[in-house]
């Protein structure tokens, strides 16, 4: 993976003061600590109803329950916001949740009331798997190929879609019992994944986002996402909320508010996040966002023992 961009590390500097560095180009691949997980683990019936739901019906809520409306996240409405003057948001935190502390994650979303939809990494590693919110117990997990590296993953309707780092394969998992379906197939390296409305929106560690069709995962368009006219490199796990995209910055400690043209109208400041984080490595860094369909997220992180629930005010 790529090493910050000069902007990246700069806004790093600025909005939060010195960030997570550099891991040197180490093979994240080969410091795994071993997850004691099992695979296929027989789920809770908590996602019998919303399974089999269409895609535009399950955005209408991001806990997956339709026809409710649900508190804004955001302190401005990001749709009146001048890109060229973005406003910097704090991630408050309101509470914290146990994490699995083996657990590399790569995808975050929330699925069902209390119930998280996570994606882990490293070869050999990498799972599917449905946590518990409160305790950050697996009630059910699935185990990829020892040789591919997961990433981000996005609930549609009643499958999962996740995707692989560099082997060009997005699996797909059928929900609630986690089984494994005919994959995807795409080009390029895969990192975040999330579904806005009736288009996915995927992130490859560059600048660009691409918004694919979430029953065929064709390419249906690009963007390049820019902060006051500036690339933004880098980009990781995202998270789908309204009109907009939430982008981890891979080795920042903030995240960005891109709007569908690329525009970013927003970022965000994690770093009492990070300030209340210890890791153990310096790849651990921040990864992980979850709308939890009350106004407020979950931002976690790479083998981080603690989850964070936040809400966003102005910094």
């Amino acid at each position: 993976m790529r090493f910050p961009s000069t902007l990246v590390t700069l806004l790093a500097a600025s909005i939060v003061g010195a960030g997570c560095g550099s891991d040197g180009g180490i093979d994240q691949s080969t410091r795994a600590i071993a997850s004691s997980t099992s695979a296929a683990v027989e789920t809770s019936e908590v996602l019998q109803d919303p399974a089999g739901g269409s895609a535009d019906s399950e955005r209408s809520s991001p806990s997956g329950r339709t026809g409710t409306s649900t508190p804004s996240i955001w302190p401005v409405d990001p749709t009146t916001v001048d890109p060229e003057t973005p406003p910097t948001w704090r991630a408050e935190i309101i509470e914290s949740y146990p994490h699995d502390p083996d657990a590399f994650t790569q995808g975050l979303e929330l699925v069902a009331d209390g119930t998280l939809l996570e994606s882990t990494g490293l070869r050999g590693f990498s799972t599917i798997r449905l946590v518990d919110l409160e305790s950050g117990q697996v009630t059910a997990s699935a185990e990829l190929d020892p040789t591919e590296f997961g990433e981000g993953a996005t609930r549609v309707g009643d499958t999962i879609i996740q995707l692989t780092w560099q082997e060009g394969v997005a699996r797909r998992w059928a929900l609630p019992e986690l089984t494994i379906l005919d994959p995807f197939t795409y080009q390029g390296e895969g990192w975040g994944l999330c579904l806005a409305e009736n288009r996915l929106a995927m992130s490859d560690g560059t600048s660009t986002i691409t918004w694919r069709d979430p029953s065929t995962f064709a390419v249906l368009d690009t963007v390049d996402v820019r902060l006051r006219g500036e690339p933004v490199t880098n980009l990781n796990e995202l998270e789908c909320v309204d009109d907009h995209v939430i982008a981890n910055v891979w080795f920042g400690n903030f995240l960005v508010v891109v709007r569908s043209d690329g525009e970013v109208v927003a970022t965000i400041d994690a770093g009492d996040v990070i300030a209340a984080t210890q890791v153990a490595m310096s790849g651990d860094v921040l990864n992980g966002v979850a709308d939890l369909g009350d106004g407020t997220l979950l931002l976690g992180g790479k083998r981080w023992p603690t989850f964070y629930r936040v809400r966003l005010v102005d910094g």
